[in-house]
């Protein structure tokens, strides 16, 4: 059966790289706010006091911070695909959603689940990466994976700026958000996606 095809050096690195791309989607899902937050018009829309701008940059954090040692224990318990899976649908649409925002709290409250979508996020790439790459191997792949922190603030920034710039900040968490969500749904061949690549353990 497909499912319990070995997993070959190939796929290995594809999944690797795979998991890195999911890291980058991370960082500009959040990283997007930042950019809006200098947005002269998204400023006006919500009144933000320096206060409230303080407060918007760092409650994505409290809920992250909060929730990464539950996390972990979550991908030990339930294994890396499904929790993964779940948790980026969701942080991608609490980042679209934040288009929606009309106050100060919703945004507040958008942000604190935006960090409970992505808590998960580095315990399940390092989970894998344990399970599935060779101790001798295990140093590249964790450079490669968390390539992603830098790669998506560097790429998320400009992005989101351009984006917000030619439609508008609601327009551009909605792009943003919803094509997040199209990696995870244009899933790789099925021969990627074998339980010996998704493990449980």
């Amino acid at each position: 059966m497909v499912g319990h095809l070995p997993m070959t050096s190939f796929r290995r690195w594809f999944l690797v790289c795979w998991l890195c791309l999911g890291m980058i989607i991370a960082y500009v899902d959040r990283s997007n706010f930042s950019v809006a937050l200098a947005a002269k018009d998204f400023k006006t829309v919500f009144q933000l006091t320096d206060a409230d701008r303080g407060t918007l940059n760092s409650v994505f954090f409290w809920s992250y911070a909060l929730l990464q040692i539950p996390a972990g224990f979550l991908v030990d318990r339930f294994g890396v695909k499904f929790p993964y899976a779940i948790a980026f649908f969701f942080w991608s649409l609490v980042s679209a959603a934040t288009a929606a925002a009309g106050s100060v709290w919703q945004l507040v409250s958008l942000r604190l689940l935006l960090g409970v979508g992505e808590a998960l996020v580095t315990p399940a790439g390092l989970r894998w990466v344990r399970f599935n790459v060779a101790e001798r191997q295990r140093g590249l792949a964790v450079g490669i994976y968390m390539s992603g922190t830098k790669y998506g603030p560097a790429v998320g920034a400009p992005l989101a700026a351009w984006l917000l710039q030619m439609y508008g900040w609601r327009q551009m968490f909605l792009i943003l958000g919803f094509g997040s969500t199209q990696p995870i749904r244009s899933l790789p061949p099925r021969r990627f996606r074998s339980r010996a690549c998704w493990p449980r353990r």
